[in-house]
């Protein structure tokens, strides 16, 4: 069973990520991928459906998927800080501070549950997703940030990528219905510059001095991910 841990998860971290999410379109295509998967869920539904974002941070890929839709969002996440800005700046959806392994949802209450970038708990998910609901996962390829990760990780062996395991583990749980590449390369203009090195837990431990010179060097990004599509076993 896998929880979701806060770690280094801070404002600064979550609003790198909202001026991202929502001042560029780096993410653009990944999110139209999303919003289509869950409209060709609904097309044959009468009523709302009812969406969780699992480990939504700060709420904006919720936020863009069911703005404009009737669907319910639901969001939940264990770091404070990210659920705050969540609440402050969406009102349309339902934020909560919490961990799947003890979550807040009845039984069979959920339609889809959206799992992007984050750690699983699928057997929450299996309990909280209604017969014939789907679960979304979106896991990153080798290539995704590869321009801003070959640079922080300079003279260091990349990390192996665990694609496989993660699809394994993934079809244990769910029939897979869908497996859904995409991969594109975007510039990166000024503006991007600060946040996008600072939206990932990579920069870490890197001093302020070497996130300027990779900053000075990055000109264009690569985003390239898998989206999976399922339903519980």
């Amino acid at each position: 069973m896998t929880r979701f841990f806060k770690g280094n998860y801070d404002k600064r971290l979550f609003t790198a990520k909202r001026n991202i999410l929502s001042g560029t379109g780096i993410y653009a295509p990944l999110t139209e991928v999303l919003r289509r998967w869950i409209a060709r869920y609904s097309v044959d539904i009468s009523y709302p459906v009812h969406i969780l974002d699992a480990g939504t941070g700060e709420g904006t890929f919720l936020q863009q998927i069911t703005q404009n839709t009737p669907a319910v969002g639901w969001g939940i996440d264990i770091a404070k800080e990210g659920i705050a800005m969540a609440s402050s700046a969406y009102n349309q959806q339902l934020w909560f501070v919490g961990d799947l392994a003890c979550s807040p949802f009845a039984e069979g209450q959920l339609d889809i549950i959206l799992n992007i970038f984050s750690p699983s708990n699928y057997e929450e998910f299996g309990r909280i997703l209604k017969d014939g609901g789907w679960i979304i996962k979106v896991i990153p390829h080798e290539r995704y940030l590869i321009e801003l990760r070959e640079m922080l990780f300079l003279n260091r062996p990349d990390q192996a990528n665990g694609r496989e395991l993660t699809l394994d583990r993934f079809r244990k749980h769910h029939h897979l219905i869908a497996s859904i590449p995409l991969t594109y390369t975007l510039p990166v203009t000024e503006n991007m510059l600060d946040s996008l090195v600072h939206m990932t837990p990579l920069s870490w431990h890197r001093s302020r001095s070497s996130l300027v010179s990779i900053q000075a060097s990055l000109s264009k990004i690569t985003i390239d991910v898998e989206i999976l599509v399922g339903t519980i076993r």
